[in-house]
């Protein structure tokens, strides 16, 4: 009895050596591969810088101005302290007959009169001051003289410079002879770009002008 109960103990003991708990069988092991993430940093947006573009006026030098019209057999180009570069008369001082001005009883044949001289002149070209002078208002100056006209007193003398494209002074300015003061332009001038030059007693109106000749100073340019 007592060999049996050995034997039987024997047999348990072998059984429990012979079946493995299942927790202690790992079993095939199946490794999955982590994929590395790493995010890209965000980018940012690239604004590249816009070009000023330059609202200058034209350069002087540029190509004649195609509606001039010249009513003068002079050919001669002119300087003058007042502007930079030789220019030809484009109309003179007094009786002519350019069409844009109304017939006037002191000139022969229904012509006009014009009060000032104009000098063809491309527009962009520098106005100077030929003389010291004072910047007057120009708010009694008629719309034929463009929408920013130039009015100096000289002296005992009042000049209007007319057509101009874009001026650096203002009303009560001082100028000293040489000083740059405006462009020329082509404001209310249906012949083009040029200087109209017109000189009066001081405080008088544009039918009391004078000849403008001698403030102006022509000579001849090479």
């Amino acid at each position: 009895m007592r060999t049996w109960l050995v034997v039987l103990a024997l047999l348990a003991a072998g059984c429990e050596q012979d079946s493995g708990s299942p927790a202690d069988d790992p079993g095939p092991t199946t490794s999955t591969p982590r994929t590395s993430s790493t995010p890209s940093p965000p980018t940012s947006p690239t604004t590249t810088p816009t070009k000023q573009t330059s609202t200058e006026p034209a350069a002087p030098d540029g190509p004649a101005d195609a509606r001039w019209v010249f009513f003068t057999e002079d050919q001669q180009r002119y300087a003058s302290p007042w502007f930079s570069g030789g220019h030809r008369v484009m109309i003179p001082f007094g009786c002519t007959p350019a069409p844009y001005y109304d017939p006037d009883p002191s000139c022969p044949d229904g012509q006009g009169f014009h009060h000032g001289v104009d000098v063809a002149i491309p527009c962009g070209t520098d106005l100077y001051a030929g003389r010291p002078a004072r910047v007057l208002s120009n708010d009694a100056l008629g719309p034929a003289y463009g929408e920013n006209p130039v009015l100096l007193r000289v002296g005992d003398r009042d000049i209007v410079i007319g057509h101009t494209r874009r001026v650096f002074v203002r009303v009560g300015d001082r100028l000293a002879a040489g000083e740059r003061f405006a462009l020329i332009g082509d404001s209310a001038a249906s012949d083009g770009c040029h200087l109209h030059f017109e000189v009066r007693p001081a405080g008088a109106g544009y039918l009391d002008a004078i000849p403008p000749l001698p403030l102006l100073d022509l000579t001849p340019s090479s």
